[in-house]
């Protein structure tokens, strides 16, 4: 499968920058645009997905059409006179994850396809995705940054984290956000667990306030975070303070911890009254023996 990158298959009309059409432009900017252009992207991702004989993984199809179709529900809800400010939270948090979803997870698996021959170059476009290498114009390299970035993190549920990337003032770091750095406007958000061997996020990010879904089994077990200013994303990164943070169990959780408890306290006991059984038993074996 060819992968056609030609400025000759380009629309009539439109404006190349390299090889990428000024309307694709478009929709990778749509990603840091206003709710309903990160919705629109979302939607066209879901509808590329659909109409064409991909293998995207069910994890990624099934999580993707899930928060499609909630974010759907959510935004017109807050288009109404009876949303709440809770509401317009859940909003603001349900797409943050499910934009990261796209541009981490996805595109991740779409990069994959692409290597593998299995996606073209205007595939990769079609579903809202600059090429790796590709940034839409022609801009000089500039040396990686020394800044140190700060991150803090804060637990919205027991699925959620809202992570904020700060520029390092040391201990005096003052619970605001400074702002990028000169010239910054990328940054690696890395979690790991807390043995810090497995990673269980790593992600660029191009916002400093960051809404980010924990993976499966995350309830009750700690992390470690780190994140990175970087002017290119293909900059060895410099991570400062690495804290460490908690997730929180449900109640379901609890209740299975609880009833997992009982069920083991069952079992020592059923044990125990078993093991006194064969106890007297031995005891009147050896009482008869005497007789």
């Amino acid at each position: 499968m060819s992968n056609s990158t030609e400025n000759s298959d380009n629309p009539v009309g439109a404006v190349a920058h390299g090889n990428i059409t000024e309307g694709v432009l478009v929709t990778i900017r749509r990603w840091h645009g206003t709710i309903d252009d990160q919705f629109s992207n979302i939607d066209n991702l879901l509808s590329q997905v659909n109409q064409h004989p991909w293998s995207m993984p069910m994890h990624l199809i099934g999580q993707l059409s899930s928060d499609h179709d909630q974010l759907q529900v959510m935004i017109n809800k807050c288009r109404t006179p009876s949303a709440s400010r809770l509401d317009r939270q859940l909003r603001n948090t349900l797409l943050r994850a499910t934009v990261g979803l796209c541009l981490h997870d996805i595109k991740t698996w779409a990069y994959g396809e692409h290597s593998a021959g299995l996606m073209t170059d205007d595939d990769i476009h079609a579903l809202g995705f600059l090429l790796p290498g590709e940034t839409g114009g022609n801009h000089k390299r500039t040396e990686a940054t020394d800044e140190v970035a700060e991150v803090k993190v804060k637990i919205v549920n027991a699925d959620f984290i809202r992570v904020v990337i700060d520029q390092s003032a040391g201990e005096n770091a003052a619970q605001i956000v400074h702002g990028w750095p000169p010239g910054v406007r990328n940054a690696l958000i890395v979690i790991v667990s807390s043995d810090g061997k497995t990673e269980v996020y790593h992600q660029m990010t191009s916002r400093l306030h960051n809404d980010i879904r924990m993976p499966a089994g995350s309830h009750g077990k700690q992390f470690i975070i780190k994140a990175a200013f970087l002017k290119h994303v293909d900059d060895d990164p410099r991570f400062g303070a690495e804290p460490t943070f908690s997730m929180p169990l449900t109640t379901e959780d609890m209740a299975a911890v609880l009833d997992r408890q009982h069920h083991e306290e069952f079992e020592a006991q059923t044990r125990e009254v078993e093991r006194q059984r064969l106890e007297i038993e031995a005891l009147h074996a050896a009482m008869n023996a005497k007789k």
